[in-house]
């Protein structure tokens, strides 16, 4: 049957169409597995900077805490400074009195001595030492109160536990690390995802084009089926064969117009033993052989319509290489000086170097049927026989 060029074109457009549909997938396929891999490593990430955080929420507060208890320590150190700074100061005031009292009371029983006032001097020198015996109590208090001061001071530098800020901030470096690596691979992820997903766009249009492409390619070649088939049956029922040899017949269409087809072989349409009819380019039957029926003259139709005076297929399995020669059957002019009453001789050739020889007198029969060895040199006795196949 003809060749379908606008099936070829619609088959091409479905191959391209395929193609690209799986590059397409090839791409998505890859982007999906990098995107799987790049949610895994952000997931891991994540596991990574939760951890890294809770490590260092622990570091910060066990800082509150130590700087919680040395604030405690030190606040009862200050409660105890300032409540003796306190009273230092007062009684430092109040000695420095006494102390100024006792100067007073002791120039006052000097003056008494100096003036013969003996009965007064040794009261003033007696209220001096009194004042003095105060003077020194009250600095006795105050150096009471600067040592426990003092105490109380080192007390709490041994009880303050010293806060270290180093573990948190470690604990902090480690966490805005994790949390960096965090969020490349979160970016990661969000990139390879928008190229997947527009991948898989492309994926998803690119199938839709198969899917058409494919729809039409089914369609025309159910129409082309169809119209094959139709045309096979015509050419079946000029060619007249029966039905039960329908289904294996072989058609062949030559180059120069004429039709040939093979029926009733064992196997198959042109296995052994099959039948030959010949249709010319205009449909009409030059030359009927049914199948099992004997190769000759006899064949050729003889209702003035031209006759069939080459076979291609007359050895199976043999390929033709070339025809030469030519007739009068269309019309174009033939001249044989050898053989005058021949209105056309024809010699086609095979790939094994055998040919035969036809010709015809009237259109309709063959004569001179002769094969040619060319294997063989000129004079052998097989230079002329029939090949076996």
């Amino acid at each position: 049957m003809p060749r379908s060029y606008e099936l070829d074109s619609l088959k091409s457009v479905e191959q391209d169409a395929f193609e690209r549909k799986q590059r397409a997938w090839e791409t998505y396929a890859d982007l999906r597995e990098r995107c799987k891999d790049a949610h895994d490593a952000m997931e891991t990430a994540w596991q990574e900077r939760v951890s890294a955080r809770e490590e260092m929420n622990f570091e910060y507060e066990n800082m509150q805490r130590i700087r919680d208890q040395s604030r405690q320590v030190w606040d009862e150190y200050g409660r105890i400074r300032d409540s003796n700074n306190y009273e230092i100061e007062r009684l430092r005031a109040e000695a420095d009195s006494e102390h100024q009292q006792m100067i007073d009371c002791f120039e006052r029983a000097s003056e008494c001595y100096q003036f013969g006032d003996k009965a007064e001097a040794p009261y003033w020198s007696q209220q001096g030492h009194e004042h003095k015996e105060r003077r020194d109590e009250l600095n006795e208090e105050v150096r009471r109160l600067c040592e426990e001061v003092k105490s109380a001071k080192q007390d709490a530098e041994w009880r303050g536990p010293k806060t270290d800020v180093s573990a948190f901030h470690r604990s902090k470096a480690d966490f805005e690390s994790a949390k960096a690596r965090h969020e490349a691979a979160q970016s990661e992820f969000k990139r390879l995802k928008a190229e997947r997903d527009q991948a898989k766009a492309e994926f998803d249009s690119a199938q839709a084009a198969y899917i058409r492409a494919k729809e039409a390619f089914r369609r025309k070649l159910e129409e082309v089926k169809t119209s094959n088939q139709r045309e096979r049956e015509k050419v079946l029922d000029k060619a007249g064969v029966r039905y039960s040899e329908r289904k294996d017949a072989k058609i062949v269409k030559k180059s120069d117009g004429t039709t040939q087809v093979y029926h009733g072989g064992v196997g198959s349409g042109d296995g052994y033993g099959h039948g030959h009819t010949a249709l010319d380019r205009f449909g009409r039957k030059t030359y009927d052989r049914g199948a099992f029926e004997e190769h000759g003259g006899q064949n050729f139709t003889d209702d003035g319509k031209g006759v069939t005076i080459y076979d291609r297929n007359a050895r199976p399995g043999h390929e033709v290489m070339g025809i030469e020669g030519r007739s009068n059957l269309r019309g174009q002019s033939y001249k044989q000086n050898k053989h005058p009453e021949e209105v056309g001789h024809i010699t086609q050739f095979y790939d094994d170097g055998v040919r035969v020889s036809r010709s015809t007198t009237d259109n309709i029969h063959e004569t001179r049927v002769h094969w040619t060895d060319e294997r063989l040199p000129a004079g052998h006795p097989d230079y002329h026989k029939k090949p076996e196949d």
